[in-house]
């Protein structure tokens, strides 16, 4: 029979869900859904995924650098690394921070370069020199900078300022690693007069209190081998302690007991200022020796287990001679 004018119509199924049917239901049948058919239509549209931002120049470059940097122990021979691979992330990371200077993050990553550049590569003395003056005034630079910025941050400490600056803490610690190498070169009593032990403590002091535990504890290792290391002068360095030394590379060993330069660092300063614990120390050089090298510091952990041997060596000379 004809619909009378203005009477409502009955909506198929069908349409509800989406589904073309070539026979409308008829308004006595019951109303179902078939169980096995998803109801997609009924279903939320799904949010298209957005396209992909381009990365930045200066994060390409930085992004290519860190490639030529994982290869840093490629052509290797011993303990002694080709420069080809780190002078290329060199370069790289130069480009970026020109591109980006403020970037603690990438100048982090180029003082890690240019110091291992300065210490695995066979690099002679005056071309460490260089490096590693370099290397100190381009940290400090930016740890002046840093300690500006967080000073005049409004209602926050130091340190909370500090810590939302992605690449701080690598900063610091690098920055305190520059010191440390430049003022080796210079000879330690020199290095003493002239104020680096004092630069060496701040940063890795700081370090510590933006992170005790990053990058396996090294503020205590570089805290602990500075006191152990430097000479004790008056007017200077009058607040070096062994007991000091001894205690931070104690804590760096106890947060990340398998990195060699921890254990070999410890080895030394227990023998340098507790010689009745000599027994312990022999066994951390000949644990140290054993270390396999971990996958990302191949030629790095190499040159302490080749330095724990040597030592060891010494030792058994010396005592075979008493």
């Amino acid at each position: 029979a004809p619909t009378p004018p203005g009477a409502p119509t009955a909506t198929p199924v069908s349409a509800v869900l989406g589904r073309s049917s070539p026979t409308p239901v008829q308004s006595a049948a019951p109303l179902s859904v078939d169980p096995l058919t998803p109801s997609d239509a009924l279903a939320p549209t799904p949010t298209p995924a957005p396209t992909p931002t381009p990365a930045s120049p200066a994060a390409a470059l930085v992004a290519a650098a860190d490639r030529h940097f994982a290869y840093r122990s490629v052509g290797a021979l011993d303990t002694v690394a080709d420069r080809t691979e780190v002078s290329e992330a060199i370069s790289l990371y130069r480009r970026a921070l020109i591109l980006d200077p403020k970037d603690m993050d990438t100048l982090a990553k180029l003082l890690r370069a240019m110091h291992f550049r300065g210490v695995y590569t066979g690099a002679d003395l005056e071309e460490e020199k260089a490096v590693f003056d370099e290397g100190r005034k381009l940290g400090q630079k930016a740890v002046d900078r840093l300690e500006a910025e967080a000073k005049a941050a409004p209602g926050t400490s130091r340190i909370e300022a500090l810590r939302r600056v992605k690449g701080a803490t690598a900063v610091y610690l690098w920055t305190a690693g520059f010191w440390g190498e430049w003022g080796l070169r210079q000879g330690k009593f020199t290095a003493a007069r002239s104020g680096v032990a004092s630069k060496v403590r701040d940063s890795a002091q700081t370090a510590i209190e933006l992170d005790p535990y990053f990058e396996d504890a090294t503020g205590y290792r570089i805290l602990g081998r500075l006191h152990s290391e430097a000479p004790r002068i008056f007017f200077f360095t009058r607040w070096i302690s062994h007991e000091k030394g001894v205690e931070y590379l104690r804590r760096a060993h106890l947060a990340s007991p398998n990195h060699p330069a921890t254990v070999y660092f410890l080895a030394e300063a227990i023998l340098d200022h507790e010689p009745e614990s000599r027994a312990e120390a022999l066994r951390l050089l000949e644990r140290c020796a054993r270390l396999p090298p971990r996958p990302g510091a191949v030629v790095e952990d190499r040159r302490y287990a080749h330095k724990a041997r040597q030592q060891l060596e010494r030792l058994r000379y010396a005592s075979g001679r008493r």
